[in-house]
Order: structure tokens, then C-alpha cells, then sequence
């Protein structure tokens, strides 16, 4: 048992492996993986040293930052990261270095940064007589994506998830969480979620009957439309509806788009209406004519 301990006790040369994790990569890289998840290393220490450290869970850490750039190639020259090792050793061991003597090649990408915009997917199905007033307001209305160039270039926009609301009958606001496209692991989206608002109104409709205007009807004929007014269905809120004028519209029968002779009808055209009407319709889209010479 002496002789036993008597040969722990000397000095031997020995060779352990590491397992290698990497630390402190930069906020503005992104690392994917390196060519040595581990390391061979020499070392002296004496027997009871290496007996004790067989038993260890054996890891070192490389320092990313460290790393040096060469073309477009990021690497862990071998001085450097042995110095590292050796920084982390034992003070009971000797380094006597690394069996493989090539730097160590890192896979990272330089991360940029892309605002893309947001593509809302909510569904409403508004209650009798209600509608949207305005746009959908999606707040924010873009978000900041973060990852390789290359992968960017690629992502156009960013969809919500799809959410229905029912019987709407009054301004909403709903959170919707962000839909992140698939095979994008190296993307970071530094938005989860958004919120879609709206403001509802109520409408109604109202009909406005509106002369029809002939247009580009050659100088040596004379027409006569049967009816020679039209009737408009307008939907909008109640109070614009009240201030509807036929003023407001103009409705044109274009001689040019004439085809069918035989038929005698010609196609009517809603010229001008008032911006505001959520929706507009003519009761006849065609009316029938007479057409003489002077």
C-alpha cells in the first residue's frame, strides 16, 4: 500500500479531454457552432492529481469575443485559446499544451437589423347595421427583425395570428400574438405581440335618384334614355346621410362603349360620389336608348 501511494505522490505526463463550451459571444454576432466541441491536452501533475480529476466532469470555456476576423472567416488562433485553457486549470497541474495545434474556426454571422411590417389577421363579424369607421389601426405597426443578412432578405412581413371577434358592436381593441415563420431559428423578433383597434359606427342607407349624363355622343345625333335617371343605394353613418345631395353625384352613359346596336343599352359609369360612403351601388348598371340623327 506504500509503494501504492508512494507512486500517486510522483509527477506524471498525462493527456485529458475537454469538453469546450463557448462564452460571451457579442450581441451583434451570432454563433451557430465551431470546428472543436473538444480539446486534447497535455498536462503534468502527479498521480493523485490525475486520479482525482479523472473523475471530474471536464469542460472549458473559449471566449468568443476573442476571436479574431480573417476575410469573412471568424477563428480562436491556438495561442489564444491555450492561453484560456491554461488560465483555467488547476493550480496542482501543468499545462503542457494541445495535441491539435489548428485554430479553432467559429460559424458566426454578423446579426443585422430589418423593420418589417405587421400583416393584422383579425376577423370581424360586425352585429346588424354596425361597420368600421376608418382603417384598422395595428399598433406597432412594424417590428424590428434581427439575424443574418442573407436570412432577412427573405422576410417581408410578419403575420399575427388569425383571432374572430362576433357581433361587434362598439370600438374594439384586441391583442394578437406575432406568427413567426418557420426554418427562422437564427431570427430573433424583438416583438411577440400587437394590438389591432378599431372604432365601430352604426349606418344606414339611404337612395339617391341622379341624372344621367351622356358623354362623347358625336355632334350629328341626338339621344334619348329610358329612364334618363338612376337610382344610387348609399350606406354610410346616419349623420353623414342627412347631408347627401343628388348634387353630390354624377353618373355618366359613355356613347363610345356602345357594342350591341341591336340591344340598345348603354353601360352607366358612377363618375363622382362623396368619399366618405363606406359603400355605394347603382340600382341598374345599364339603361336603354334611342338614338336619332339631326
Amino acid at each position: 500500500m506504500s509503494w501504492f501511494i508512494n507512486k500517486l505522490s510522483e509527477d506524471y505526463t498525462g493527456r485529458a479531454t475537454f469538453d469546450v463550451v463557448y462564452v460571451n459571444v457579442p450581441d451583434s454576432l451570432l454563433f451557430v457552432g465551431a470546428s472543436k466541441d473538444h480539446i486534447d491536452v497535455k498536462l503534468k501533475a502527479s498521480g493523485f492529481t490525475f486520479l482525482g480529476f479523472g473523475f471530474k466532469n471536464k469542460t472549458v470555456t473559449i471566449d468568443v469575443s476573442k476571436a479574431e476576423q480573417k476575410d469573412d472567416a471568424y477563428i480562436v488562433p491556438r495561442s489564444v485559446y491555450q492561453l484560456q485553457i491554461e488560465k483555467q486549470l488547476p493550480h496542482s497541474m501543468e499545462f503542457l499544451g494541445v495535441d491539435e495545434g489548428d485554430a479553432i474556426v467559429l460559424e458566426i454571422y454578423e446579426l443585422k437589423r430589418k423593420k418589417v411590417p405587421v400583416m393584422q389577421r383579425l376577423k370581424i363579424d360586425f352585429s346588424q347595421n354596425y361597420m368600421l369607421e376608418g382603417a384598422i389601426i395595428i399598433s406597432p405597426d412594424s417590428i424590428l427583425v434581427k439575424g443574418p443578412g442573407k436570412v432577412l432578405e427573405e422576410i417581408e412581413s410578419i403575420q399575427t395570428e388569425v383571432k374572430k371577434i362576433s357581433n361587434v358592436t362598439e370600438d374594439f381593441s384586441e391583442e394578437l400574438l406575432l406568427q413567426t415563420p418557420e426554418n427562422t431559428d437564427n431570427i430573433t423578433y424583438l416583438t411577440a405581440k400587437v394590438f389591432v383597434k378599431g372604432k365601430v359606427v352604426r349606418f344606414s342607407e339611404k337612395i339617391i335618384e341622379a341624372p344621367i349624363k351622356v358623354i362623347n355622343l358625336p355632334d350629328n345625333f341626338e339621344i334619348k334614355l329610358f329612364p334618363d335617371t338612376v337610382k344610387i343605394v348609399c350606406k354610410a353613418k346616419i349623420d353623414d346621410l342627412k347631408d347627401l345631395k343628388t348634387t353630390d353625384f354624377s353618373v355618366v352613359a359613355d356613347y363610345n362603349l356602345i357594342q350591341d346596336d341591336a340591344k340598345h343599352a348603354i353601360v352607366l359609369k358612377l363618375e363622382t360620389f362623396p368619399e366618405y360612403l363606406s359603400d355605394i351601388r347603382l340600382m341598374s348598371n345599364e339603361v336603354r336608348y334611342i338614338l336619332k340623327r339631326k
